[in-house]
């Protein structure tokens, strides 16, 4: 009955680090900013612990294969998310604009299955007393709705219009604004392909860039 005990100990100081260990592998994400994906991760390696710790000492590898499998399932896949965007949209989706300049998106609103009730709930949590003051309200692809306020917004659209040295052609729709556009202010800045561009935001100011570097932190961005 001891060595049971003394298993059963033992069991939850290895994996305890063992999931440490996975997570650090996978990177550094808060909570509130989990994908579905992250969220079904962690899930199936609450249920092999639990498997683990209730079987008999002869379980450890059974479950140690599953947890490095999917560490490293995660690992791949968020390296797929960043690399390839088609992908990201497939497995993480796209947030939704459900508030523009004080007006609810309805037809939104219905297609994510989001109701008033959890809006406006939101939106008293912020302490913002009317849709009237938001700027822009965005269901991000955690769930969760950010509430930009009017007074304090500084953008004309709250999505990128270049990521990544890449045209983001349905927020450039979305936003109203032309290509001839960002292109005469690209050249203005300095800027002369799209490529060069890491992420260019249109704001109240005009367009935002920031150049593609190699460094950690460019000295030459554009901002």
């Amino acid at each position: 009955m001891m060595n049971e005990y003394l298993n059963l100990i033992f069991k939850c100081f290895f994996f305890y680090f063992m999931i440490i260990l996975a997570l650090r592998c996978m990177g550094k994400r808060e909570i509130g900013e989990l994908s579905i994906f992250d969220i079904v991760i962690y899930l199936v390696m609450s249920e092999l612990l639990a498997l683990s710790l209730t079987e008999n000492s002869d379980s450890i590898l059974k479950t140690l294969i599953p947890l490095i499998t999917l560490s490293a399932l995660q690992v791949i896949v968020a390296f797929l998310i960043m690399k390839f965007e088609g992908f990201r949209s497939l497995i993480d989706g796209k947030p939704v604009i459900l508030i523009r300049n004080g007006l609810i998106d309805q037809q939104a609103m219905k297609k994510e299955r989001y109701n008033i009730d959890d809006l406006m709930m939101q939106v008293r949590e912020c302490s913002i007393g009317s849709i009237h003051e938001i700027a822009f309200g965005i269901l991000e692809t955690n769930g969760k709705l950010t509430l930009l306020k009017k007074n304090d917004c500084k953008v004309k659209y709250p999505f990128p219009l270049i990521q990544d040295g890449k045209l983001q052609r349905d927020n450039l729709q979305m936003s109203g604004f032309d290509i001839q556009e960002i292109k005469n202010s690209m050249q203005q800045q300095g800027i002369e392909e799209i490529n060069d561009v890491f992420l260019c935001i249109a704001t109240k100011s005009g367009f935002s860039f920031i150049k593609k570097s190699n460094l950690a932190f460019s000295k030459n961005s554009v901002l």
